[in-house]
């Protein structure tokens, strides 16, 4: 009996630890953003991302993603018509760090805070002289940190479905509202 209680105590703590060992985790999934420059001005995105992160200490994670998107921008000069534009005009980059709050055999909720890299394709320049109209476009780069929460759900020991619910901050040019939801593979 005591054996059988010694198996069985060993058997919860390595289910339980499972999940801390594996330390790295690749994600693909789908987001949606929509930002605001002022009460008229905005941009929605939506487009898929692509990310990795690994476990520091036994909480603490770092964490990059890379993102293509196609945005509608509404109320600016500045935004291009769709047929001036490629369909993925918009590309997201983040370096961050996240804290797992919550832990259980098959659910994680961290915080995350990160930088946060958008550019996105625009007028840059706009030159009209009489007969003549001289226009130039390229890529706008917003910078600044996004602060988000995730959550991750056990599916087997290795995969996930992750979502996660973000605001990143106007330090530059816009403030925006993220939602994100995907797959996850833990190794």
């Amino acid at each position: 009996m005591k054996n059988l209680l010694l198996v069985i105590l060993m058997t919860f703590s390595f289910a339980a630890q499972a999940q801390t060992d594996l330390k790295n985790t690749v994600y693909f999934g789908y987001s949606l953003m929509e930002a605001k420059r002022s009460t008229t001005t905005g941009l929605s995105a939506k487009g898929f991302d692509i990310g990795y992160s690994r476990y520091i200490k036994n909480r603490l994670y770092a964490d990059v993603t890379y993102g293509q998107k196609n945005f509608e921008g509404r109320n600016s000069p500045f935004f291009l018509d769709p047929s001036e534009m490629d369909y993925f005009n918009m590309r997201v980059f983040t370096l961050g760090f996240g804290y797992d709050v919550f832990r259980s055999e098959k659910f994680i909720l961290s915080g995350e805070l990160a930088y946060l890299r958008q550019s996105n394709q625009g007028l840059r320049s706009l030159l009209v002289s009489n007969l003549l109209t001289i226009r130039e476009t390229g890529w706008y780069v917003d910078e600044t940190a996004r602060a988000q929460v995730k959550a991750r759900i056990f599916l087997t020991k290795n995969l996930q479905i992750v979502s996660s619910v973000g605001h990143g901050l106007r330090l530059s040019r816009y403030s925006s509202v993220w939602f994100r939801a995907g797959l996850a593979f833990s190794f």
